[in-house]
């Protein structure tokens, strides 16, 4: 299983926000000094928490510097909901993340996954059974809709994100892969990872990889080994 630092941008700052809520944080840092660190890793995933919000990336200048110091790939998602911010987002990282516009335009989505085809990852970030948007701030569909919803397009990945436990460390929610392995190859978690017994618990619900913020920058996971190895990032 592949782990996967999330880098999350406010206000060109790295931040890890308690369930995504604006004002509540466990972490603050320099998204520069982190990429440094998680410069080995072959995925980096970052979340302009801004875009998020106001609906068009905030923080590409930061992003831009992020994709230059890691040597992998790297994927950024917030506020892509228009033809011109994922094309921004790709302009700077290998992977665009969206999570609302494929269940609130539709023929837009369609148009962008045929144009760039494996490069767009989706992102369905959950809230008692439904897919938020809006800065989880609305619910969108049924998870199980969404599923289907997506079938048919040639996705890089798909991430299930767990708002209850997003940020707090408490533990991954009770979720399996198999679902949405019929959408992607390759399906990744977020959500409440801050120790090794966790990782466990994803990796044996099937997941590709997971993806971790707080419990990494905090340097809580020690059975990954050293982080300035590509090879650490594998477990």
């Amino acid at each position: 299983m592949l782990i996967i630092p999330s880098i999350d941008l406010e206000g060109g700052k790295a931040v890890k926000r308690v369930k995504g809520e604006r004002g509540k944080y466990v972490f603050v840092g320099d998204p520069v000094e982190l990429a440094k660190r998680f410069s080995k890793a072959p995925l980096v995933h970052i979340v302009d928490l801004d875009g998020a919000e106001t609906g068009a990336p905030a923080n590409l200048n930061v992003v831009s510097l992020i994709s230059q110091i890691v040597e992998g790939s790297c994927e950024i998602g917030g506020g892509l909901r228009s033809r011109d911010s994922v094309k921004k987002a790709l302009s700077v990282c290998d992977y665009a993340v969206v999570s609302t516009l494929p269940f609130t335009d539709r023929r837009l989505f369609g148009e962008l996954a045929e144009e760039f085809a494996g490069r767009l990852v989706v992102s369905v970030d959950v809230l008692n059974g439904f897919v938020m948007g809006d800065g989880w701030r609305r619910p969108l569909v049924e998870l199980k809709r969404a599923v289907e919803e997506l079938s048919s397009y040639d996705l890089a990945a798909i991430i299930y994100t767990a708002i209850e436990v997003e940020g707090t460390g408490l533990g991954p929610l009770a979720a399996s892969a198999e679902l949405l392995k019929s959408v992607a190859k390759r399906v990744y978690y977020a959500g409440g990872i801050s120790n090794c017994g966790h990782l466990e618990a994803v990796k044996r619900a099937g997941f590709d990889g997971a993806i971790i913020g707080y419990a990494l920058h905090r340097g809580a996971l020690d059975c990954l080994g050293d982080l300035s190895v590509s090879d650490s990032y594998y477990f």
